[in-house]
């Protein structure tokens, strides 16, 4: 499937059910907005009687922040996980709340999404402490193994969290340029969501995270 088509198809889904969609991420903007939020204030700067600039951390804020933050992406990963639902046509377009804390609900889900992204992240740090681009080949190759982890739960399968990670490798290989670009093409739509402070953010974050579940389910053709 094309770049064009995966993106095509994302918009069709999220124009179509656009309140459902809106409800269903609106927990995720809300902890978002709280986690920025916090960070804004957890430092202050000032200046003293030598014209020295002092900066002072609030730890509690931070700690805050990083709370808000943790949560947030955990309530995305679960959120990915019914934006592939969508894509396969195999979820119904209510309670929208109840799917934002999919993750939650689903013990397997919420221990195997910390286990992957902690692995992962040890193994692109290490790569990235030899050079910056094969930390991003990487991480590119790993992109998919929430996806793979998922599926192999629904369907009953035992797969380890190192298994779902060398997975995602080979089912990646020959296709990180291509997700590459894919990510790449998004660019002027989050630089949209900056300019209008988030705000567009209502239709670009789902339409990307539609598109992204939409070229890990055209990997499986």
């Amino acid at each position: 499937m094309s770049r064009f088509d995966l993106k095509k198809k994302a918009d069709r889904i999220l124009m179509t059910n656009f309140k459902y969609f809106f409800l269903m991420f609106l927990p995720y903007y809300i902890l978002s907005i709280i986690s920025g939020v916090t960070y804004q204030n957890s430092s202050e700067i000032s200046i003293d009687g030598s014209n020295h600039i002092k900066v002072t951390h609030n730890w509690g804020m931070l700690g805050s922040t990083t709370i808000f933050s943790i949560v947030a992406g955990l309530l995305m990963t679960g959120i990915m996980f019914v934006c592939i639902d969508h894509i396969r046509n195999k979820a119904e377009y209510n309670k929208p709340f109840l799917h934002s804390v999919t993750i939650i609900n689903n013990g397997k889900y919420f221990w195997g999404t910390i286990f992957i992204y902690i692995l992962s992240y040890i193994m692109i740090c290490l790569w990235t402490l030899l050079l910056i681009i094969p930390g991003i080949i990487k991480g590119l190759a790993y992109s998919q193994a929430f996806y793979i982890y998922r599926d192999a739960v629904d369907k009953g399968e035992h797969i380890s969290y190192m298994d779902a990670i060398t997975k995602s490798r080979q089912l990646m290989d020959g296709h990180k340029w291509e997700f590459f670009v894919l990510q790449l093409s998004f660019i002027g739509w989050f630089l949209l969501v900056g300019i209008t402070f988030g705000l567009a953010g209502i239709y670009v974050i789902p339409y990307y995270r539609l598109t992204i579940a939409n070229f890990y389910d055209s990997l499986l053709d």
